[in-house]
């Protein structure tokens, strides 16, 4: 008699080889992420975490202005005045990060790399907060595929006619 010999289990099943590229998906997303999102335009609450972005503030009328570092201020809610800093803002009070962040009417946005340059848009349209811009866009970046994958597998399957596979 002869015998036969099976060959061991290999350890690296289909299931952990889906795994590990998720897993490395995972990192490079990350990567990726953050180099897409350094040309993005994010919307900014917190001007005093931006060197020499200057800051937010309002007079007793309710305009709202940017000062630039040199005490000079253009108005920028409720109408957007050139981006020429030619008057002083005496009568203003600080308009903290907080606030800004509870209004759409009128935001300060810009891309991280040309920072401390930036923009006001009104109404706003910056879609998500400069500190957490680079995670939104790794996090898509990394479901897409992740979620893509067992959609069109799902689809192929429908399509071809077999059978869903139980493990």
């Amino acid at each position: 008699m002869t015998e036969r010999r099976s060959t061991p289990p290999s350890r690296l099943s289909p299931r952990r080889i889906y795994w590990l590229c998720v897993l490395v998906w995972g990192f490079a997303s990350l990567v990726l992420g953050d180099r897409l999102s350094e040309s993005m335009k994010f919307r900014i609450n917190d001007l005093s975490r931006i060197p020499g972005a200057g800051m937010v503030m309002r007079d007793t009328e309710g305009v709202f202005y940017h000062v630039n570092a040199d005490g000079r201020a253009r108005a920028i809610y409720p109408e957007l005045a050139p981006p020429e800093y030619r008057d002083s803002c005496l009568d203003c009070v600080l308009v903290t990060g907080e606030q800004l962040s509870q209004t759409n009417d009128f935001c300060a946005a810009g891309v991280s790399s040309q920072l401390p340059k930036l923009d006001f848009e009104l109404p706003c349209r910056s879609w998500a907060v400069l500190g957490d811009g680079p995670k939104v866009v790794s996090v898509t970046l990394f479901l897409i595929p992740v979620l893509l994958w067992p959609m069109l597998r799902a689809i192929g399957r429908a399509l071809s006619g077999a059978k869903p596979r139980i493990n």
